[in-house]
């Protein structure tokens, strides 16, 4: 990150809770005393200080007086432009500025400033465009909090520290970018609720299910089956299901008799019966045990679901699959938080209907 040396604010909303007050004859508004004392601070430091208010009132005219701003902006709504022209007049490139904003009008200036903040009041979108959501409220010190981690950043004390939050916010966008894809396929969307069908009318003809996955997917696997036998939401009845990662000694005896590839395999051979189902999770959608296994399971008489991440139509596994809940995704760890999504509501589905028919 560029060295930060202008720090520009808003005024309502950050230097101010954004509130007016009055006492019957005027308006007034609440700030923080530690954040008059910060503007000091930070000027102290060698940083330039500047604010761009939408409003142009009495008070921002009075704040700007008594906090000796020069560079400012008041009524202004193109946040953005002005943000380039104070940088400009200071001799600063927008990368070498830190903006301050919490409205609407701020995300523009946001979303081209070095360094982004937002109070922990903003309102969400402006959180978004935020590089960093700062703990205090507008009003109540997110200027003297902003002051705090420049001079860290100064020193290198917190470099670590915006490098993680900044990783954070892009897993999450990650997270919700492949969540919104998913949800805009309909049809895949709706053999989630296909599969709980099929388990449903599985238990109703006193069938069971299977699990099976590898590393990560096989602790899903060992999740899911842990929602059916004890309960989700509801009382009801135990519901049969199994996951086949968890006998080690059988694990292991087939992994050193026979092959890995059969671990899953050689245990659906002895447990499946027809009318049950095997569900193989599989981010890659290659894992050779399930394919095996799945091989086994429709000689069986056993239906297969198959929970992986973007495949190719031409994957050897899916010539044994019945139903497919392929998440739009590459990428491992969004792939398999979408499967324990996906796994959790068809659990929720299959135990409504089991519940329902009970009562």
């Amino acid at each position: 990150m560029q060295q930060i040396k202008m720090v520009v604010f808003d005024i309502d909303g950050v230097i101010t809770d954004g509130k007016r007050y009055t006492d019957g004859k005027s308006e007034m508004k609440s700030l923080s005393l530690k954040d008059l004392d910060a503007i000091g601070q930070l000027r102290e430091g060698g940083y330039k200080v500047g604010c761009i208010s939408g409003e142009d009132t009495i008070f921002s005219r009075g704040f700007i007086r008594t906090a000796c701003i020069e560079q400012a902006r008041l009524g202004c709504k193109k946040k953005d432009k002005a943000l380039v022209e104070l940088a400009e007049q200071c001799g600063f490139s927008i990368k070498e500025v830190c903006y301050i904003g919490d409205g609407k009008y701020d995300i523009p200036a946001l979303r081209i400033a070095g360094l982004a903040m937002s109070p922990a009041d903003a309102i969400d979108e402006v959180k978004q465009a935020a590089d960093i959501i700062l703990t205090r409220k507008g009003g109540d010190g997110c200027i003297a909090e902003c002051c705090t981690m420049l001079f860290d950043l100064l020193h290198q004390n917190c470099q670590d520290k915006w490098k993680c939050n900044s990783l954070v916010e892009q897993r999450m966008n990650e997270h919700l970018s492949t969540l919104t894809e998913l949800m805009g396929q309909k049809e895949r969307m709706f053999r989630i609720g296909e599969v709980a069908d099929m388990i449903v009318n599985c238990y109703k003809q006193h069938g069971k299910v299977l699990i099976c996955g590898n590393g990560g997917s096989a602790a899903d696997a060992q999740h899911l089956v842990g929602e059916l036998v004890g309960r989700f939401y509801l009382e009801r009845q135990a519901l049969n299901a199994e996951a086949l990662s968890t006998n080690t000694s059988v694990l292991t005896a087939l992994a050193n008799d026979y092959d890995y590839d059969m671990i899953f395999a050689r245990q659906v051979e002895a447990k499946a019966l027809k009318g049950d189902i095997l569900i193989g999770i599989t981010t890659s959608g290659t894992s050779r045990n399930i394919q095996r296994a799945f091989q086994v399971a429709k000689q069986c008489g056993a239906r297969t679901v198959l929970l992986t991440g973007e495949i190719t139509e031409k994957a050897k596994i899916l010539e044994d699959t019945d139903c497919l809940l392929a998440v739009p995704a590459k990428d491992t760890p969004r792939v398999q938080e979408m499967h324990i999504l996906m796994g959790h509501i068809i659990c929720e589905l299959v135990e409504r209907e089991i519940a329902e028919n009970i009562q």
